[in-house]
C-alpha cells in the first residue's frame, strides 16, 4: 500500500515539472568562428611539426621552430577573434565556448608536446617513458611536467569560460596567467634553444648555455602551470595599453619596442614572456610592501 502511494506521488510530480528545454543552435557568427578555427588549426599544425622534429639534427632543429613560430600564430589568431566579433557585434556563447576548445589545443596541448621534445633535443636524458620502471627519473619528471602543464591550462580555460563576459570592461585584467601568455614563454624559450643550437662560431663555448636552456625548459613550464591556476593579476597589455586614445610618447615608445624586438627577436621574445609572467606574482608583493609601509606608518 505504501508502494503504491510512492508511486502515485512519484507520478504527480513527475507530471508537474516542467519540460527541459534543448538549446538548438541554429547559425553561428561565420567570420569570428573561421578565425578561431585558424588558432585550432595552428596548434594542430604545431602538434603536428613538434612530432616530426627528429633528435639533434638540422631538419629536427627546424621543425621545433617551426612549430614554436605556430604558437604565436595561434596567439594571432586568438586575440583577433575577439576583437572581430565584438567589432560585427557577434559575440556570443558558441563563440567563447569554441574559442576556449580550440585554446586546449594551441596552448594547453601543443606547448606541452613542444617542451617534451625540445628536451629531448638536448639529449640530456635518455628516454620519456612515463611507466616503464627501467624509465630515467629525469625523463618521468619532464613527462609529468607536461601533463601537469596540460592539467593546468585546462582548468585554467575552463574557469575563464564560465567567468568570461563579452564586454570589453572585463578584459583590462586577468585571473592566474593567461594560457597564451604560458604557452607563448615555452615558445620563446625553445625559440632562444633553436637560436643557440643554430650558432655555427662559438658553439663549444655556448655548450653550457645550450644544456642550461635544455634544462630549465621544464622548470619554465613547470613554473608556467602554476601560475595559470594562480590568483595573480595580470594586465590584458592589448586593451589597457594599446586600444583607445594614448598619448603620442606611448606610440613612440611602441614603434621602438617593435623594431628591437624584430631585430633581437631571438632574446627579446623570451625577455618580454618571461618580464609577463614575473609581472602578476611582483604586482602583488609590491602591493603587499606597499599596504604594510602605510600600516607601519
Amino acid at each position: 500500500m505504501t508502494d503504491q502511494r510512492d508511486k502515485e506521488s512519484a507520478g504527480v510530480e513527475l507530471s508537474e515539472a516542467k519540460p527541459l528545454h534543448k538549446t538548438v543552435l541554429r547559425s553561428i557568427s561565420a567570420l569570428p568562428s573561421l578565425v578561431t578555427l585558424m588558432n585550432g588549426t595552428s596548434g594542430f599544425l604545431s602538434i603536428h611539426y613538434a612530432t616530426k622534429a627528429g633528435l639533434g639534427n638540422a631538419e629536427g632543429l627546424a621543425n621545433l621552430t617551426i612549430a614554436a613560430w605556430l604558437i604565436f600564430a595561434a596567439l594571432l589568431f586568438d586575440a583577433l577573434d575577439g576583437r572581430v566579433a565584438r567589432m560585427t557585434r557577434q559575440a556570443s556563447d558558441f563563440g567563447a565556448m569554441l574559442d576556449s576548445l580550440c585554446d586546449i589545443i594551441s596552448f594547453g596541448v601543443a606547448p606541452a608536446i613542444l617542451m617534451v621534445h625540445a628536451v629531448a633535443m638536448t639529449k640530456q636524458i635518455p628516454d620519456f617513458e612515463i611507466f616503464a620502471p627501467q624509465a630515467s627519473l629525469l625523463g618521468k619528471a619532464v613527462m609529468v611536467i607536461a601533463i601537469i602543464y596540460l592539467c593546468c591550462a585546462i582548468l585554467r580555460l575552463a574557469k575563464f569560460t564560465v567567468e568570461n563576459a563579452h564586454d570589453l570592461l572585463h578584459h583590462m585584467y586577468f585571473q592566474g596567467l593567461p594560457s597564451p601568455a604560458a604557452a607563448v614563454l615555452v615558445a620563446a624559450t625553445v625559440l632562444l634553444f633553436g637560436h643557440i643550437q643554430n650558432v655555427e662560431e662559438g658553439l663549444k663555448s655556448a655548450r653550457w648555455l645550450n644544456i642550461t636552456v635544455g634544462a630549465a625548459l621544464p622548470a619554465v613550464t613547470f613554473a608556467a602551470a602554476i601560475l595559470m591556476v594562480s590568483r595573480f593579476r595580470y594586465t590584458h597589455v592589448v586593451n589597457r595599453f594599446v586600444l583607445g586614445r594614448k598619448p603620442f610618447s606611448h606610440v613612440v615608445m611602441g614603434v621602438m619596442a617593435i623594431i628591437a624586438g624584430l631585430v633581437f627577436r631571438q632574446f627579446a621574445l623570451p625577455l618580454a614572456a618571461i618580464a609577463y609572467t614575473v609581472s602578476g606574482p611582483v604586482q602583488f608583493l609590491w602591493k603587499r610592501i606597499h599596504k604594510s609601509d602605510i600600516a607601519g606608518n
